[in-house]
């Protein structure tokens, strides 16, 4: 259904992608970008500035089901990221809820900002997560940015840890690098989670498995376009590729040398511990050349 109460197109569809179910999407198209933003996951799964390459990489071979996290775009891992130590769940349920679309408005700058919410439902309360609310503020032009907050209603701290898993379009990941995070200690989750000093770049000759528990404010991706990636109150930088290998075993990643992941967040002794009536927030921008 298309808002003719505003200057620019938006639609709500639950038809795209040839799902197997109908999942709500926002399909947004302006004079300064077009995307498309999957309220199952409050996920961006498309961004493209005007006159400039995709930003993002969506798998052709996505599952689009519920109870399935789509490949590709921008999920949301929270209220953890990885493993957890009670749960068989990886990254949270942040990323396989439907979320609820609080607005959508123009900007006079040109910008269109998308506002979505998670509150309690059956997943969160299935892992002890109640009284709280998750809002992404996503701003929409000839930059991407993204606002993460978490809000406890609760009358106890509840803990947060989040990522913003982004899945970067590139020409060909063996010939492309990330700079920023030179002489910075990480954590190798290939080599069994050794600690290591990072050289001045990052490489994707194979597997890529790497987090910062506290990274740098900004990175770079070099390829044919080269991307920047900045925020604040996300320490937490992780990079990843799978390789050649891993992404054979791996039925919803085809072309795995189309992407790479550099994503912020605030994970391991990072994570938040957000007190009881209280909001932690966080943002990220993402431009592109």
């Amino acid at each position: 259904m298309t808002n003719s109460t505003t200057s620019f197109n938006y639609s709500c569809t639950e038809q795209h992608y040839a799902s197997q179910e109908s999942l709500p999407l926002i399909i947004i198209n302006t004079a300064q970008c077009e995307a498309v933003i999957s309220l199952y996951g409050a996920q961006v799964l498309e961004f493209k500035a005007a006159n400039k390459a995709a930003l993002l990489w969506l798998s052709p071979t996505a599952v689009f089901k519920h109870g399935t996290a789509i490949r590709g775009g921008i999920p949301i891992c929270a209220p953890w990221f990885g493993s957890h130590p009670q749960h068989a769940l990886n990254h949270g349920f942040a990323r396989t809820s439907l979320w609820q679309q609080q607005s959508i408005k123009e900007q006079p700058s040109g910008e269109v900002v998308v506002k979505l919410t998670l509150s309690d439902n059956d997943a969160s309360r299935l892992y002890g997560y109640e009284q709280f609310e998750m809002m992404l503020t996503i701003t929409l032009g000839l930059d991407l940015s993204i606002d993460f907050s978490f809000t406890n209603h609760a009358d106890t701290p509840q803990l947060c840890e989040w990522a913003l898993h982004s899945y970067f379009a590139v020409e060909d990941c063996a010939s492309t690098h990330v700079t920023g995070l030179n002489a910075l200690v990480y954590h190798d989750k290939v080599s069994g989670d050794n600690h290591n000093i990072a050289s001045k770049t990052e490489h994707f000759q194979d597997e890529v498995d790497r987090f910062w528990v506290t990274g740098s404010a900004e990175q770079t991706i070099h390829s044919a376009n080269n991307i920047t990636i900045s925020g604040e109150n996300c320490p937490s930088v992780i990079v990843w590729n799978p390789g050649k290998l891993l992404a054979a075993s791996m039925k919803d990643i085809v072309q795995y040398e189309k992407f790479v992941c550099v994503e912020r967040g605030a994970i391991n002794t990072n994570a938040w511990l957000v007190t009881e009536s209280s909001t932690q927030t966080a943002s990220m921008t993402l431009k592109n050349s």
